[in-house]
């Protein structure tokens, strides 16, 4: 059932990053005119990419991917949507930058690319699509080197449940939605059927220490890499509810090595 779920999520990422690709929100046409998508939070924490290698998992269409090429690092990216990959090459074909990109789930990627890397990079809004935390931080500690570093940056497990009272922060789900409002074309009513995980702040730590990674750190954020509700404010390049930052966390970041042998 499980592969089935991940199945209806490509096809349903299929449709969205028709509507993505073109929205403003995401930036492309900036992108494309030289400007990055990373943020200060992967860039601070993160540091020195130039010369490093790089694993980008659930990509999308490769923007942050592209970015860290920008920057010196040779990057791979890869994703579950056939259409987001597609859209990838082509930015990379554009604008001349190495990357290479491979349409795949993440749970299925060991034996999909030969490589070790010194960087394993996931951000914002990736891990709800995920069914099995313990196989994914397999496939992370698979394809780092020893030394390597996995950097997480996603939205806070505790946001969910607060924000959608049909989730609980202790049921896993899965939770299945229909008739779902975009997350970025808020006019936009998505077609196919939404399959979403919530895996707890201690289920993710523990599932990368069980795989053999060190955390090395842990940081909450009061503010969201993306507008909730048309009335949220951007301020330096984050957003905010009209009140101002809330009494909850609105993302997380988790950087790991795995262990030198």
């Amino acid at each position: 059932m499980t592969h089935q779920d991940h199945e209806k999520n490509r096809t349903a990422w299929n449709e969205m990053v028709e509507i993505h690709f073109r929205h403003p929100d995401y930036k492309v046409k900036e992108f494309l005119q030289g400007a990055s998508t990373l943020k200060s939070i992967e860039l601070t924490e993160l540091g020195e990419v130039k010369g490093k290698s790089l694993l980008h998992l659930m990509c999308q269409f490769g923007l942050d991917t592209l970015s860290w090429a920008r920057l010196g690092a040779q990057v791979t990216g890869v994703d579950i949507s056939d259409k987001s990959i597609a859209y990838a090459k082509m930015l990379a074909e554009q604008t001349g930058l190495e990357a290479d990109f491979i349409r795949a789930d993440i749970l299925d990627l060991k034996g999909r690319i030969d490589n070790k890397f010194d960087i394993v990079y996931q951000s914002y809004g990736t891990l709800c699509w995920l069914s099995d935390l313990d196989k994914w931080a397999e496939v992370v500690a698979y394809y780092l080197r020893p030394g390597g570093v996995l950097h997480l940056i996603d939205f806070h497990p505790i946001a969910v449940p607060w924000e959608e009272k049909d989730v609980s922060y202790f049921k896993k789900g899965p939770y299945r939605y229909t008739n779902n409002v975009d997350y970025c074309d808020k006019d936009y009513i998505i077609k196919n059927e939404l399959v979403e995980w919530q895996h707890k702040l201690s289920d993710i730590i523990n599932a990368v220490i069980d795989a053999g990674l060190t955390v090395i750190h842990l940081n909450e954020f009061d503010k969201s890499c993306s507008p909730k509700e048309r009335d949220w404010y951007e301020k330096d390049g984050y957003y905010y509810p009209p009140s101002g930052p809330p009494r909850y966390p609105l993302m997380f970041s988790l950087k790991a090595q795995k262990r030198n042998k």
